[in-house]
């Protein structure tokens, strides 16, 4: 036997075997637009560039190659700077590897772009740079059609697109209280518009298959706002959450790969209960199981049995503090916190991190009804800990939106499985006061303890005090969770400890879901 004949077979083998695509990234992040001090609309922002440092570090985490070069801070963030460290990336790449790009910055709105005029709302939407100037308009910013010209014309290689900005897609919402946070928002810019200078195509064709694009909104309108996170830095929830992606959290079925299905999942439910449902990501194409970035390692765990949670950060402004209140530390304006409270006299308004107004008056000295607030927060944080990526989300609609109702209006939800064999349904809100109401399943009402078809439509329900910041609460279970049953219904309106209402839930198999 020769030596070629004898090795053929572990030759063709190797042929066989699939060779590990490589992965390159291109990180900008924006705090500082040059022109911002003369131009009334346009505002430096505060966590731009903390979420590209962030998702910089990431990457490496994540063995992908990002050299300095391509991380592009503040002055380094130009048009041209952005197009070369394109251009850089392609050279280096090899068809079949996959190129990352992260922009966290303004994003801007213009008059459509001839010769396309492709826009239903006749508006052109953009990534700003740190030089836009409107009376220069062919530098400082790159439209959306000119994105998709670049991405298209780079088909031999698979694309993922993280865009952490206003007019990425988006949805409003009415604010009980002034937003907290800058917003990144650079607005329409009514701009005479000379021929763009790169290839272009219409952003109102067929979505390109090799492209992932995920944005931080799921249409336009909408606002995205910065937020003091767990490093107690500004900071996008959606950078936030796909650094977490890349640190393995989102790898629900363990083969060291996030495949598309699954960054929809972890980031719709995270940056949504984050965010008190005021934002919702993006991704483009939908809920396949394509992978689209390679984990140097499956590091993925499943939710803890006994989570850790630190105590609720609270701020407290122009009140006295009732003594005894438990799971409670005291930070500053400056610090992440959880809960504000604003005293008025003889009564005390309570606000989220994001500015919503969670419950309208509480008495100054009510120890009692602080620590009912306080529990339902840290409740809150618990059951977050336990939505798991190896299942589906539960998907929970209001039947007329997300919006603020009048005492009298009525509203219905809808709930939508998460597994077709998870049908166990148990169902709660946690009142804007902190007070638990058991909702399903009700003897009264013969309700079933499983749900034969979904989605499940609750009744009708009416709006009744104490009125605030809600949060209705999804279990849904292999096994009917009886024990969680009758433990809710025992301590209403009280909230049990959650670790009583966790092991409930031991020895089954559930998914959680949260609607603020």
């Amino acid at each position: 036997m020769t030596y070629f004949t004898r090795f053929l077979p572990l030759l063709l083998l190797a042929w066989t075997i699939p060779v590990l695509a490589a992965q390159h990234a291109l990180v900008v992040g924006i705090n500082q637009y040059k022109h911002a001090n003369e131009l009334k609309k346009l505002t430096n922002l505060e966590g731009a560039v903390n979420d590209a440092k962030l998702l910089r570090d990431a990457l490496h985490d994540a063995q992908v190659q990002l050299p300095e070069r391509r991380v592009l801070l503040d002055a380094k963030a130009t048009r041209f700077a952005f197009i070369d460290a394109w251009k850089d990336m392609l050279e280096q790449a090899k068809p079949g590897d996959t190129l990352i790009v992260t922009f966290a910055g303004h994003g801007g709105q213009q008059p459509d772009t001839k010769p396309l005029d492709d826009e239903i709302d006749n508006k052109d939407e953009t990534l700003m740079f740190h030089d836009f100037n409107p009376n220069h308009p062919n530098q400082g910013r790159i439209t959306d059609d000119e994105l998709r010209g670049l991405l298209n014309r780079a088909g031999f290689y698979n694309i993922l697109l993280i865009v952490d900005a206003c007019h990425s897609s988006g949805l409003k919402r009415s604010m009980a209280a002034k937003p907290l946070g800058r917003v990144r928002s650079g607005g329409f810019w009514n701009l005479t518009l000379p021929l763009p200078t790169l290839p272009t195509e219409s952003d109102e064709d067929r979505f390109p298959e090799h492209v992932t694009m995920i944005t931080a909104v799921d249409n336009d309108i909408l606002q995205v706002r910065e937020e003091k996170l767990l490093d107690n830095k500004w900071h996008g929830a959606l950078s936030w959450y796909f650094a977490e992606a890349l640190h393995g959290k989102a790898d629900g079925n363990k083969n060291g790969y996030l495949e598309r299905n699954e960054l929809e999942r972890f980031l719709t439910e995270k940056v949504r209960t984050k965010t008190n449902n005021l934002q919702i990501p993006k991704l483009l194409p939908r809920s396949d199981t394509k992978s689209v970035v390679s984990l140097p390692k499956a590091t993925f765990e499943p939710p803890p049995l006994k989570p850790k949670v630190a105590d609720i950060a609270i701020i407290v402004e122009n009140a006295r503090v009732p003594s005894g209140l438990k799971n409670v530390r005291y930070v500053n304006q400056f610090q992440t916190f959880d809960l504000r409270f604003v005293g008025k006299n003889r009564y005390t308004e309570v606000f989220n991190n994001t500015g919503d107004k969670v419950i309208t008056t509480l008495p100054s000295d009510a120890l009692n009804l602080w620590q009912r607030v306080i529990d339902k927060e840290r409740l809150l944080k618990i059951l977050e800990t336990q939505f798991d990526m190896r299942l589906k989300p539960i998907k929970i609609t209001l039947h007329d939106g997300d919006k603020s109702y009048k005492e009298g209006e009525v509203q219905q939800f809808s709930i939508a499985p998460s597994d077709t064999n998870l049908n166990a349904l148990t169902l709660f809100n946690l009142a804007g006061n902190g007070e638990l109401q058991f909702l399903y399943p009700l003897i009264q009402y013969k309700d079933t303890l499983i749900v034969k078809q979904f989605p499940y439509k609750l009744p009708s329900m009416e709006v009744t005090l104490p009125f605030g910041g809600d949060d209705l609460i999804v279990v849904l279970c292999k096994k009917p969770a009886k024990g969680l049953h009758t433990l809710l219904k025992k301590n209403q309106p009280n909230i049990p400890a959650p670790e009583k209402i966790l092991k409930q839930l031991r020895g089954n198999t559930c998914q959680v879901g949260q609607y603020a």
